[in-house]
């Protein structure tokens, strides 16, 4: 026995080396999972979750430039196509202002006001067109109207599309996906992002609401949780909506149909409740005197995320009437945060020029005013 184990000595010690090395190696990858565990945080099918944690980029300055324009009353976001910011005015006849960056002046207005063809009533939002120099407006009324920046003279829409079928009425926000194709969320159902035809046919969904509140209260309650504006990059890749409730915001890949959620760096969850009009119409009530705003707006370029944070008390926006925003955290497209800016003007609202490096945004003065904000 003692002569068989001094000869085997050497080979016990091997073997016991070779499962020291298999231990080390699972350590490894065990700490490795717990540094990366801010990512992937929950799983839910066709849907990557990404928490911002731990310290934030370094704060760059960023100085405003105003424009001086006059003619603003009662405008909404600004919208950056071809050289031009469009503006729209529901106090203004015309009621689109059309502003020249590079002159920083404004040009021009465009529309009628009215219900008759070509005449477009209070403009919610705009959307890029796949025709050069040209962009759409939609309105409350949910009709997509055409304009052209070739012609000043032409206050017309020279094309419109109106939502008639009764499952194209129940989205809320839409936007352009193809020259045939629509996306946009509902106001109520299972998914997040909803594809049409031009005529208002369901093409398919991506994503679901389910799940995503403790109790699972009804969908439209997630909905109005969680998003509150729509928007897309020029390239119609990526689609996406944020939260002013909660520092949350989504993004769908196109042509993975996969979808980027972000949550953090402050993890805002405000006390709501389900109130309800009728039986079988619940709403979202908000009704923490502690909540903040979170997301005021966003951009979504071509390469990243920008997001404009209020960090203000809701009962304050309220009391006041005045939306002040100095902070644009600027994500990538993998959910990480890439750069932290702050703005030395407080703005309401903002579009970006992501080849020349310049954020636009609307100011939040008395007197509004667009103001040019340059980052390198």
């Amino acid at each position: 026995m003692y002569s068989w184990g001094k000869v085997s000595l050497p080979l016990i010690k091997i073997f016991l080396d070779e499962i020291m090395s298999r231990i080390s190696l699972l350590l490894i990858l065990v700490i490795l999972c717990q540094c990366s565990s801010d990512k992937n945080s929950e799983y839910r099918a066709g849907e990557t979750w990404v928490r911002i944690e731990g310290n934030l980029p370094n704060t760059e300055q960023l100085t405003g430039i105003p424009f001086g324009i006059k003619n603003f009353y009662n405008t909404r976001k600004p919208f950056l196509v071809d050289g031009h910011i469009i503006v729209s005015d529901k106090a203004m006849s015309p009621p689109i202002h059309v502003i020249d960056v590079k002159d920083r002046k404004w040009a021009y207005g465009l529309g009628v006001e009215g219900y008759g063809p070509g005449e477009i009533s209070y403009i919610w939002t705009f959307d890029y067109s796949f025709t050069p120099r040209k962009f759409w407006a939609y309105n409350f009324d949910k009709v997509f109207s055409e304009f052209s920046l070739e012609d000043s003279t032409a206050k017309l829409s020279s094309k419109q599309l109106k939502q008639r079928n009764p499952e194209f009425v129940l989205a809320t926000d839409i936007l352009w996906l193809t020259d045939t194709t629509l996306m946009g969320i509902r106001v109520s159902g299972e998914e997040k992002f909803v594809e049409y035809s031009k005529e208002g046919e369901i093409l398919g969904g991506y994503g679901s609401w389910k799940g995503m509140l403790p109790g699972d209260p009804p969908l439209n309650i997630a909905i109005s949780a969680f998003a509150m504006h729509f928007t897309s990059n020029q390239s119609k890749s990526k689609f996406g909506f944020f939260s002013m409730d909660r520092d949350h915001f989504e993004i769908l890949d196109y042509p993975t149909k996969e979808i980027l959620v972000v949550e953090g760096p402050f993890f805002e969850v405000p006390d709501y409740k389900v109130g309800y009009r009728s039986a079988n119409d619940p709403y979202y009530y908000m009704n923490d005197a502690d909540a903040v705003r979170t997301y005021q707006d966003f951009f979504l370029g071509e390469d990243y995320i920008y997001m404009l944070y209020n960090g203000e008390k809701v009962s304050k926006i309220k009391s006041t009437g005045m939306v002040e925003s100095r902070i644009v955290f600027v994500f990538d497209y993998n959910g990480k945060m890439v750069r932290q800016f702050e703005l030395d003007r407080p703005i309401k609202y903002l579009t970006v020029d992501e080849e020349n490096q310049i954020i636009y945004g609307l100011s939040s003065e008395e007197n509004e005013d667009i103001v040019e904000f340059k980052y390198r």
